[in-house]
Parts: structure tokens; C-alpha cells; sequence
């Protein structure tokens, strides 16, 4: 016998005391009306068990004024209430008081069991309608469907359970209360189908890039019938590039954008788009591996700087890690171009300024323009400084279709 089993069967044991009653509290507060009104609705939920946050004091005290001594009590309440089932049937009344506020909630526990199991049947409806939902969807093969019907079902068979301990505090149970479903064994079933699933290239790509771009490729999702229509996939590296669906010839397109170009790792992984638990139980995550080459295309300038020689070598330097490359060879036929960096000054701290840069290289279907900020102990430095943070993929991708490989 599992614990679900051995929960029921504890509560069709137990022998309601509170049915038929009206459950009332009455709380006091100094704060406001709200306070007061939480509070009560606190107190009653406590006295039905209700899965309610609530941390409640109750501290007498003795006022002494013009010698007068007055005994009396307040009640402190920090409640979070939540509105579920077992509060919608409350009814606060505000009450009048001498000092502060005052509530007092009101509970009829006929009301209240009967909205409980109103709830209770609803889910059993709705569980055996996903139940159903997913055993067409593996029958017809609409894998995800399944799985969709199948997580949901769970979370309600798990609500159903929440609300049957419940009722069980206050009302007698009996076998109309016994969930029944063969959610474990349509789960078994379609790890079984996902299991035998196989998820490859139509043909075996060789890519070697001159961009973060890929060109179109084609992922095929068979299973023992033939390929499997609609199936979601989803391509990853380091973070999400693109999902897809299969087709009814079951095949996915991937064209993806913005991949790992200047730094690897040079593979996109590919796994069906679905919970993560069922990827793990069937040994389908991570299920295909595309790796492809990265060929980075040289494109050399003549850069015409008339800074100070520390400036225009590290911005030579910052351009090279783009594969942008200054010529001395005057004959070369190369993108000319020339470059303007300007400054604000911000401030000093100490020994270092900061400075606000513009920074421009502009050239025959060439005009980059950007701002950085750079400190350092002088101009130059702070300048250097700026220039190592910028960054120049924008004047590289200008550059692209004038340079040549």
C-alpha cells in the first residue's frame, strides 16, 4: 500500500467533530480595521486547520492613569492570509470596541465542507479528462501533448490531495473520496516511446563560419512508426537560439543567429522541448550535438591617427582582436581610414581622473561612432583605458564586405 493510500485511509477513520458547527473568532487590534479583520479570519482558519501563515501574541497589560489602574489586553497579528477554499466562506463583521478595533469572523462549517468537496469532484473530473486527453495523444503520437496533459494532471492530483486533508479534519471520508487514475502508468508508457525516439541530422553538417550566423540545417524525429509530426525541439548553446516544431514529414529547420563566433564552445546542442524530469528519464537531454568551425576573415585598413603614438598603438591592438589589421604598405588597396577621439573631463579622485570619450573612425562606406568612459593618472591613460572597453564588433561588421579574406 502506498502513503497515498495509507493518508485515505486514516481519514475515512476519523469521526468529524466540528461539522454542522459555526466557527467564530473574535480578535482585537490597535493598528486598524484591517488588522483586526485579518487577525479574526486567522483564528478561525486556525481552528480548521487551514494551511495559513500566521503568527499571532496575545499580551495583557495594566493601564495606570490618575492612579487608576485598568487591566486589558491587546492582540499583535502578522498574518498572511491566502484565499483558498477555506476562506472564501468567511464572513467578517466589524465590531465595535472602546479602545482600538475589533472582528469577529464567522465560519459555517456546512458551507465550508460543501465547497470542499465541490472542489474535490471537480479535480476528480478534470484528472480523468487529462487522463484520457493523454492516452489519445500517445496513441496518435502527439508526444508533447501527453506530456503537457501529463504535468498538468499531476499538479491537480496534488491540489486534490491538499484539499482532501482538509476535509478529512472536519468531515467523514468514504471511497467516493478515493482518487482512482493510471497517471504512473501512462507516464511508464511514454517514457517508453521517448526513450525509442531518435533525433538526427538529414545530413551530417560541416560548417565553417564567417559570421554568427549558421545557414539552414534539418533535425529528423523518427520513433518505430516513422518521423513524428509536430514534435518541439529546441536548439541551446549557453542559452536558447530557437525552438521548433517538427513537420508532418517530421522534420525541424534550424537557421540561427547570433551563435559562438569569437569564442567557443563551437557545438549547438539540440533536445526535445519538454520538462526537464522527462528528458533526464529518458536520456534524451542533450540528444544531438552540431558542431561547426570558425574561420575568422582578415581585413586589413590604413588607419590615419595623429594622436600620440601609446594612444594609436592600443587602439591598433584593440582593432587586431577584431581581425582588424593596420598596413604600412602604401601600395595596398585597403579601406582608408581615419580616426577622432575626444574627451570631458568628469573628476579626480586622488591621483586618477575620469573622462567621458568619443571615439570615431569614419571612411568610404565606413562611419563607426561610439562613446566609453576611462580613467587613469593622465589623459593618455585614461584614454587607453577607454579604448580597451570599447567595443568594435559594429566597425568589423561594416568592414566585412569591403575587406577580402
Amino acid at each position: 500500500m502506498n502513503i497515498k493510500s495509507l493518508i485515505l485511509c486514516a481519514c475515512l477513520a476519523i469521526v468529524p467533530a466540528m461539522a454542522g458547527k459555526i466557527v467564530t473568532y473574535t480578535a482585537t487590534s490597535k493598528v486598524s480595521q484591517e488588522e483586526a479583520n485579518n487577525a479574526a479570519i486567522a483564528g478561525v482558519a486556525k481552528q480548521v486547520k487551514s494551511q495559513v501563515s500566521a503568527t499571532q501574541t496575545q499580551t495583557k497589560y495594566e493601564d495606570i492613569t490618575n492612579g487608576k489602574s485598568v487591566l486589558g489586553e491587546t492582540y499583535r497579528a502578522k498574518n498572511n492570509v491566502k484565499s483558498n477554499v477555506v476562506l472564501k466562506g468567511v464572513k467578517v463583521t466589524p465590531v465595535k470596541a472602546d479602545k482600538g478595533f475589533k472582528a469577529t469572523a464567522t465560519l459555517d462549517m456546512d458551507e465550508f465542507t460543501a465547497s470542499l468537496q465541490f472542489r474535490l469532484k471537480t479535480l476528480q473530473q478534470e484528472i480523468a479528462k487529462l487522463e484520457k486527453s493523454a492516452r489519445k495523444a500517445i496513441d496518435t503520437r502527439v508526444y508533447v501533448n501527453a506530456a503537457n496533459d501529463l504535468e498538468t494532471a499531476e499538479d491537480k492530483v496534488n491540489e486534490y490531495n491538499f484539499y482532501l486533508l482538509q476535509l478529512a479534519d472536519v468531515y467523514p471520508l468514504n471511497d467516493s473520496h478515493r482518487l482512482q487514475h493510471g497517471l504512473p502508468e501512462i507516464e511508464k508508457v511514454l517514457i517508453e516511446k521517448l526513450s525509442s525516439l531518435t533525433i538526427t541530422t538529414t545530413t551530417e553538417p560541416n560548417f565553417e563560419l564567417t559570421r554568427a550566423e549558421m545557414p539552414s540545417w534539418n533535425v529528423i524525429v523518427k520513433d518505430s512508426v516513422g518521423p513524428v509530426p509536430s514534435f518541439p525541439l529546441v536548439a541551446r548553446q549557453s542559452k536558447t537560439l530557437s525552438e521548433r516544431r517538427t513537420q508532418k514529414n517530421g522534420i525541424a529547420t534550424f537557421k540561427l543567429r547570433n551563435v559562438n563566433y569569437e569564442k567557443g564552445p563551437y557545438v549547438i546542442t539540440v533536445e526535445p522541448n519538454l520538462p526537464l524530469e522527462l528528458l533526464k528519464k529518458t536520456g534524451l537531454r542533450n540528444a544531438l550535438e552540431v558542431s561547426y568551425r570558425v574561420k575568422l576573415s582578415r581585413c586589413e585598413i590604413k588607419l590615419e591617427c595623429d594622436m600620440i603614438a601609446n594612444t594609436c598603438n592600443a587602439l591598433e591592438n584593440a582593432l587586431s582582436k577584431k581581425s582588424i589589421f593596420v598596413t604600412s604598405d602604401e601600395e595596398a588597396s585597403v579601406p582608408e581610414l581615419s580616426v577622432e577621439i575626444d574627451n570631458t573631463f568628469r573628476g579626480r579622485l586622488g591621483f586618477i581622473s575620469s573622462f567621458d570619450f568619443s571615439i570615431a573612425i569614419k571612411g568610404d562606406k565606413v562611419n563607426f561612432f561610439t562613446t566609453s568612459k576611462g580613467v587613469g593618472k593622465t589623459e593618455v591613460d585614461a584614454t587607453i583605458s577607454a579604448i580597451k572597453k570599447t567595443d568594435f564588433s559594429p566597425l568589423q561588421k561594416q568592414l566585412l564586405p569591403l575587406c577580402k579574406n
